[in-house]
């Protein structure tokens, strides 16, 4: 299992131990797609947003093929940041789990709004955290999807083609949304 973790460089900025303590964590469970979060503990980065340009859109790069290249992402989504939002966003559209961390006292309203079975928002306490993760991480895992290929006739692949251009919907996403259908109107496949 492969885990993008990210979070606001202004929360890390203020709070390193925890997101060291968090990312100490999934990088014991999981391999890591970026160490993004780390190398700003570390650093001691200041908010990204005061950044050249040229490190911004490294960062917005780099966020982007992290997201690909994960089976889940993990955000702590207790401050207000667009860019949690943006890349929230691109992991569900992308069909990916995504765990949402929130400290009790910072509800993310916006992204609470989002109805989507592959997001998943836990609320935490520092001394919780931990226990969190692993309890969202075993939720997340049975979400990830799995490759499958299989060949079609060009009468399909047009239809398949169509849909896609006439819904706006990925073939994929067709198809998987047809199969869920049938399995369950399925009452054999329910017992």
């Amino acid at each position: 299992m492969k885990i993008y973790f990210i979070a606001s460089s202004r929360l890390v900025e203020a709070n390193p131990k925890l997101y060291a303590k968090m990312y100490s964590y999934l990088s014991a469970e999981a391999k890591m797609v970026s160490d993004k979060v780390m190398k700003w503990v570390k650093s001691g980065v200041k908010n990204i947003s005061i950044a050249p340009l040229k490190v911004k859109k490294v960062n917005y790069l780099e966020s982007l093929d992290s997201v690909k290249k994960a089976d889940i992402v993990v955000m702590e989504v207790s401050g207000h940041s667009m860019s949690m939002g943006y890349l929230v966003s691109k992991a569900l559209e992308m069909n990916k789990p995504v765990i949402a961390l929130h400290k009790k006292e910072h509800v993310p309203n916006f992204i609470k709004g989002i109805s989507d079975q592959k997001l998943i928002i836990s609320e935490y306490l520092e001394e919780d955290v931990e226990e969190i993760m692993e309890k969202a991480l075993k939720k997340a895992s049975s979400l990830i999807d799995v490759r499958f290929n299989f060949f079609v006739n060009a009468k399909i692949l047009n239809y398949l083609d169509w849909v896609s251009q006439k819904k706006m919907l990925p073939r994929s996403v067709f198809l998987r949304n047809l199969i869920e259908r049938e399995m369950k109107k399925d009452k054999e496949f329910k017992a």
